[in-house]
């Protein structure tokens, strides 16, 4: 089965050297969905803040990233300003954060289309209803015309997805989507991020403190603690026979409602 990403022995110190990811090792196949699970602190932002080109200049960072083949650890800003967006799409924790609050929701996700690919103007708005329509958002009219703030959370976060997967990425990165979403809404996002990567056959790494989430959503499952990778198995091994005490801790502390 083909590789799409794979992280080799990473390590990421801090300016004053204390290590905050120690020597971590996974990989993804093409096609699958493996989830980055561990509570807050555990390196699990930081690790997909590396595999996107994003950490902080401050920190120091070792090993190999790969995606497709290429390490993407030695990548310039103009490499990765091809990459980021079209090939990997990320749906970021905190959406109204990642959408600018002065500009309408059509034109943001309109310019996120046109800085990547030729095409008109009417093209790019046409595509952009389109995927609104898809991430099941409704009166797309009115809302290409809307401000982040006149949203709610579940539905900015709805148009997250649609930016993401606006260019048809290969590999979708979902840090901690639905954590600051109610119960409900969270579902809906969840069977929403599901059925749209089952749909179109692609990759995603997606990041929880969850257990539960993590085996709904999941082919293979990496358990974080304290930086290191303790636990990687098939989601069925993780969930029904976990191993480590740190992974038999977080089923205890699951979520309360049950996804189908």
């Amino acid at each position: 089965m083909t590789i799409i990403a794979e992280v080799k022995e990473l390590t990421i110190r801090s300016s004053d050297n204390q290590d905050l990811v120690l020597n971590s090792n996974f990989s993804l196949h093409a096609g699958k969905t493996l989830c980055l699970i561990g509570e807050s602190g555990s390196g699990k932002t930081l690790t997909i803040k590396a595999m996107l080109g994003m950490l902080p200049n401050q920190m120091k960072m070792s090993g190999e990233l790969l995606f497709k083949g290429h390490n993407t650890a030695h990548f310039s800003p103009r490499e990765w300003q091809r990459v980021r967006g079209s090939q990997i799409g990320v749906i970021p924790q905190h959406p109204e954060q990642a959408l600018h609050p002065a500009i309408p929701i059509g034109r943001q996700l309109g310019d996120v289309l046109r800085s990547h690919i030729s095409v008109s103007k009417l093209e790019a708005e046409r595509k952009v209803r389109r995927m609104l329509e898809k991430v099941s958002l409704k009166t797309v009219d009115k809302l290409m015309k809307q401000y982040p703030f006149e949203l709610s959370g579940g539905m900015n976060q709805r148009v997250m997805i649609a930016m993401a997967l606006l260019l048809e990425p290969e590999l979708l990165i979902a840090d901690e989507p639905t954590s600051a979403l109610d119960v409900t809404t969270q579902a809906d996002i969840l069977s929403l991020l599901r059925d749209l990567t089952a749909e179109s056959g692609m990759s995603s790494l997606f990041v929880t403190h969850d257990l539960l989430i993590a085996g709904y959503m999941a082919d293979t499952i990496a358990v974080m603690y304290r930086g290191e990778i303790i636990e990687q198995d098939s989601t069925m091994a993780v969930v029904q026979y976990p191993k480590h005490a740190y992974t038999k801790e977080l089923w205890q502390c699951r979520s309360p409602f049950m996804l189908s």
